[in-house]
């Protein structure tokens, strides 16, 4: 049986699970929920599915740091946004209210080719987007 540390109760746990709005933060709530609760690593990484290395980096890194270091750590690590920077996104908001160029549907691909066409970064991966 994996140990968890007591920062939180199983109830606190579950109820921190259920209630996020990031779905990267709550499946690592519960996953250390189930643990907590007493299944095995092999019974949560199938009932997760992440890896058993995975869970057991969650499970080391929520024992040493506590709840604040579940979920999607990039969205916190205090780096400025290098691509898609908020008046990009405001850019691309406006252009996806009206249809593409061909009429079609939006797709990724034509999204990237939209921001490949508009904002030429050296170095950018939608520089590599063919238009479609």
């Amino acid at each position: 049986m994996t140990t968890i540390a007591g920062h939180l109760s199983v109830e606190a746990l579950r109820d921190r699970y259920v209630s996020s709005a990031d779905v990267m933060e709550a499946r690592h709530f519960q996953t250390i929920w189930l643990l907590a609760k007493g299944h095995s690593v092999g019974e949560v990484a199938e009932l997760t599915s992440f890896g058993r290395r995975w869970i057991e980096q969650l499970v080391v890194r929520y024992n040493t740091e506590g709840p604040d270091s579940l979920g999607d750590m990039r969205r916190r690590n205090g780096a400025a946004p290098r691509i898609l920077k908020p008046e990009v996104l405001d850019k691309l908001r406006v252009r996806l209210k009206e249809p593409p160029d061909d009429g079609g549907l939006w797709t990724s691909v034509k999204v990237a080719a939209f921001l490949a066409a508009n904002w030429a970064w050296k170095g950018s991966p939608f520089n590599a987007v063919e238009k479609r």
